[in-house]
């Protein structure tokens, strides 16, 4: 509770003072992109609007990030973003595809990040988790990850229109151990979720599988646990578990070719320190990197958390170096088989 009444007393400007010192005097602007919605929302609360304020930068945040927009961005020079958030899977394409400025570690500070986080172009600035969650009224008694995956058990089901997590998600739920989910075995996967392709409502976005679950339109779901949280939270009577959930990091990235290179790295400095990873579990339920930001959360909220030790080895943690090399061939199939 001392560290809880010590992270809730921290204000915005004494974030700023500790973590951008004399570089406050320096106005400038940076354009950063993400992916909208609440995910946006609580980003806007716990880095941008607080980087602006500190250092009297014009912060401009918009939608959009992904590999196939950064690609084309940078192929036609007409670069208007400077930070990106990219999910793992994405952030190991731009790399490969040469997209993004080098991070400059003189500027950003991030010793309380594990080193394997610390990358050549980006920073894992938090960590997500893909759940699968269930209607408390039709499943009072909770429901395991076979389950999910046993067509005996009849229910409306929802899951994400990509084929990552939803492989990983599939050959956890039918057995596989974390450590030796890769590679992947992409057509067990498929098999398994094919019991039950004839109950999935559809393969939707995030957006949309909150919106399903919120109007009562599925029974089970398998997506982001801060949409399902925020489903929750908006008076849905769901709950969700860690049992063969997927982890995944999210990077801060600077787009090649950056108009605002920068100011760019300034801010990813000021997102990296604990006191700002610290802000983002009290928008949305989503876990820092930072070692020393855990300290700063409530311990009750901590326990729950994405990233907890005790919640990732329930589940499985994304490898984004897998993805990045086969990403394009099981788009291809994954793409035909939910259409058919």
């Amino acid at each position: 509770m001392k560290n809880l009444k010590r992270y809730m007393g921290l204000s915005i400007a004494a974030i700023g003072v500790i973590f951008i010192g004399a570089a406050a005097a320096d106005t400038g602007k940076v354009v950063i992109s993400s992916y909208g919605g609440s995910f946006q929302d609580a980003q806007k609360k716990a880095f941008f609007e607080p980087y602006a304020k500190a250092t009297g930068s014009r912060v401009t945040d918009t939608t959009g990030t992904g590999h196939a927009k950064v690609k084309a961005m940078v192929a036609s020079r007409n670069i208007t973003w400077d930070v990106i958030s990219a999910d793992a899977a994405a952030y190991e394409n731009e790399v490969k595809d040469d997209l993004l400025e080098p991070i400059d570690y003189s500027v950003v500070k991030s010793d309380g990040i594990p080193a394997d986080l610390r990358k050549q172009y980006g920073v894992g600035y938090m960590k997500f988790a893909q759940n699968m969650a269930w209607n408390k009224t039709k499943f009072p008694n909770g429901l395991t990850a076979a389950q999910f995956f046993d067509p005996k058990v009849k229910a409306r089901r929802v899951m994400l229109a990509l084929p990552y997590y939803n492989l990983e998600f599939a050959l956890l739920a039918d057995g596989v151990k974390p450590a030796d989910l890769y590679p992947l075995d992409v057509d067990r996967g498929l098999k398994v979720i094919d019991r039950i392709k004839d109950q999935v409502v559809g393969f939707k976005p995030p957006s949309d599988l909150q919106a399903l679950i919120q109007q009562g339109e599925v029974d089970l779901a398998f997506g982001p646990g801060g949409r399902i949280d925020n489903a929750i939270k908006a008076g849905a009577g769901w709950a969700y578990g860690y049992e063969a959930s997927v982890t995944v990091v999210e990077y801060w990235a600077v787009i090649k070719g950056a108009p605002n290179k920068a100011e760019a790295m300034k801010f990813i400095n000021f997102a990296a320190q604990p006191q700002a990873q610290a802000e983002l579990p009290r928008h949305i339920f989503y876990g820092p990197t930072n070692v020393d930001a855990l300290k700063l959360v409530d311990p009750a909220v901590t326990k729950g958390l994405p990233g907890n030790p005790e919640n990732e080895k329930l589940g499985g943690v994304l490898n984004s170096k897998w993805w990045n090399e086969n990403l394009e061939a099981v788009s291809a199939r994954w793409n035909t088989y939910i259409m058919h």
